[in-house]
């Protein structure tokens, strides 16, 4: 069934694309392919690099700008066809604007902060990238896991109370196996045998279930009340400095990213503080002085910045349309990315990428 075009409709063997990693926790595996079958079936890959993306040279190519894009699920976007990731996407369009730029898909499902500055640095400085863009909810940092180095890597205190990147995750048996030649031969055999790949997949269900965030809600319209509710969370911990565990851990990472980068770009584009609504006029002017707030701090940490909503909005004019942007079949406005999101997601960032392109060539002496 997997061979031939019925795969789409008839029940099928689903990929197992990732393995235990020591730098991020997880990670995927190189040269790996298989069925996605959740929200939408779809033929992944992950290319000689370990990225869901199309071929990549080691190297980058003389005159080339190579810009990482890292995120989580919506980045990695296991649910559409490679052609239609929005990071493909921006790169055409950049590209037949005679701008010689690649864009690569550094997206890895529940990945946080950390970690995705973690998997570009270990995957991405070798490969000669010029810059990274991070697309995360900005709620993420203040994430509880943010401080568990259990499962992932997370900001730990030392024995002097100071923060240190934490890998506790590496105790656990699974990261002791992985590079035992036990872990090889059992990838081996996942990798040339379906039965043995869908034993796999169904002894991992119930735990992935576990760990897997709750189903992503409706993407409609939200009320005034969602908005200063997201606005008052963002004040807190951004201009509050509220918790305080959260905002020491932010400091921290703000401070890590232009260094663990080497000096090299760094975006942010940020979802999470509430999408501008013209009928919430109060909470549409907090919103507005606390993305300013936002916008300084990530300035005065080298960092740049991109405010996801209003660039969305900003396309789509009408806000109507947002919905519609997630989700497939039956469960039109609710879940991941389709590809009408991924050809708005796709324009921010040919924006974004292409007004600090002229900033980055003149640095290089490009």
């Amino acid at each position: 069934m997997a061979a031939s075009p019925w795969w789409r409709i008839l029940p099928a063997v689903p990929a197992q694309l990732d393995r235990p990693d020591p730098v991020t926790g997880y990670g995927h595996r190189e040269n790996t392919e298989g069925l996605w079958l959740r929200e939408n079936r779809v033929h992944v890959r992950m290319n000689a690099q370990g990225l869901r993306d199309r071929p990549r040279a080691d190297e980058v190519a003389s005159g080339v700008v190579r810009v990482a894009v890292a995120g989580d699920s919506i980045t990695e976007a296991l649910q559409v066809e490679e052609r239609d990731l929005f990071t493909l996407r921006a790169e055409r369009m950049l590209q037949a604007r005679h701008r010689p730029v690649e864009v690569l898909n550094f997206g890895l499902s529940g990945a946080l902060p950390l970690q995705q500055l973690l998997f570009v640095v270990h995957r991405g400085l070798p490969m000669g990238i010029d810059a990274a863009f991070f697309v995360f909810n900005a709620r993420d940092l203040a994430s509880p896991l943010m401080a568990n180095d259990s499962i992932l890597p997370a900001y730990v205190e030392n024995s002097s109370g100071e923060l240190v990147i934490g890998r506790a995750f590496r105790q656990r048996r699974s990261h002791q196996l992985a590079d035992h030649w036990i872990g090889h031969a059992f990838f081996w055999l996942v990798d040339h045998s379906l039965v043995a790949n869908a034993l796999y997949v169904r002894a991992k269900l119930d735990v992935v279930q576990a760990a897997a965030p709750a189903e992503m809600g409706a993407q409609q319209g939200e009320t005034c009340a969602a908005i200063a509710a997201a606005v008052a969370e963002g004040e807190r911990l951004w201009g509050q400095d509220v918790p305080q565990g959260a905002a020491r851990r932010l400091a921290r990472f703000l401070a890590d990213v232009p260094v663990m980068l080497e000096g090299r770009p760094a975006v942010f584009v940020l979802s999470g503080f509430g999408r501008p609504d013209d009928d919430c006029q109060g909470e549409r002017q907090r919103r507005r002085a606390l993305v300013d707030v936002v916008r300084t701090r990530l300035d005065r940490a080298g960092i740049g910045f991109v405010d996801l909503d209003a660039a969305i909005a900003q396309k789509l004019g009408d806000q109507s349309e947002y919905q519609r942007m997630f989700g497939f079949g039956r469960k039109l406005g609710r879940g991941h990315l389709n590809e009408r999101g991924h050809a708005v997601y796709a324009q921010v960032l040919t924006d974004a990428i292409e007004a600090l392109l002229p900033t980055w060539t003149e640095r290089q002496g490009r």
